[in-house]
């Protein structure tokens, strides 16, 4: 995913992010109050992050800073949807790899696209999102398993 800060184009695949062409490792964890804490370079900062609209607001203690998401997938929901299909509807993995959360529950009511788990595959971490609003009916894998190109994710109805 590639954004802006000001003038600042920032670069981020998985853990490693190159900021204006210096790179480094972050790591981050989603604290329960909905803040975010990062650790980079030995350095940690908790901010809070309001992501609407192809923008996201990132406040913390140096100020408040407004990014543009520039994400190939965003633009292709933002286009639009078919009417969404009634009944039940298979998500399978379109590439093999390791899943790495599960952000859903069976019987847990979702919206259009929102994450229901995130696999990843070539050193990348790719958040499956649902495409279509309803209720995981059942859920195929478990975190830290590796899916097979095909494999059954989990099902919406």
């Amino acid at each position: 995913m590639e954004f802006e800060v000001g003038s600042v184009r920032v670069r981020v695949a998985g853990s490693e992010v190159k900021v204006e062409g210096r790179e480094g490792v972050v790591d981050w964890v989603r604290l329960p109050d909905g803040r975010h804490s990062i650790l980079i370079e030995g350095r940690v900062y908790d901010l809070l992050a309001d992501v609407s609209d192809g923008a996201c607001t990132v406040a913390g203690r140096a100020g408040t800073h407004i990014l543009q998401i520039r994400d190939p997938r965003r633009l292709e929901i933002s286009r639009g949807f078919e009417p969404e299909q009634a009944g039940m509807l298979r998500i399978l993995a379109e590439m093999p790899g390791k899943v790495i959360r599960v952000l859903v529950r069976e019987g847990e009511t979702v919206a259009i696209d929102q994450g229901l788990l995130v696999i990843e595959a070539m050193k990348m971490q790719n958040e499956i999102r649902a495409p279509k609003s309803g209720v995981v009916r059942s859920i195929g894998v478990a975190a830290g398993r590796a899916v097979n190109s095909g494999a059954f994710l989990l099902s919406l109805e």
